[in-house]
């Protein structure tokens, strides 16, 4: 994958997956006597982990599967919430 290529694929998931975690942060307060949920942003601190680890070379591959990992997940949460 060439370098523009991976700029471009961070952005869009890393967009993706913060405005995901905010939602998801705003949203879990919905409810009677419920409290926001902190935990939602440990799928943003994931994604940058897999950001960092795709500057070394040696790292990049393994850095990129991390990366994908929270997109995977809130586009499954997305589609399971389209089809109740």
């Amino acid at each position: 994958m060439n370098k523009t290529m991976l700029i471009v694929v961070n952005v869009i998931t890393g967009l993706f997956v913060t405005i995901s975690s905010i939602l998801g942060y705003g949203f879990s307060g919905i409810g009677e006597g419920s409290t926001n949920d902190f935990t939602i942003f440990i799928w943003l601190f994931i994604w940058v982990i897999g950001l960092f680890l795709q500057l070394k070379l040696k790292t990049r591959v393994i850095g990129l599967i991390i990366t994908l990992i929270p997109v995977v997940f809130f586009l499954y949460v997305y589609i399971a919430a389209v089809m109740m």
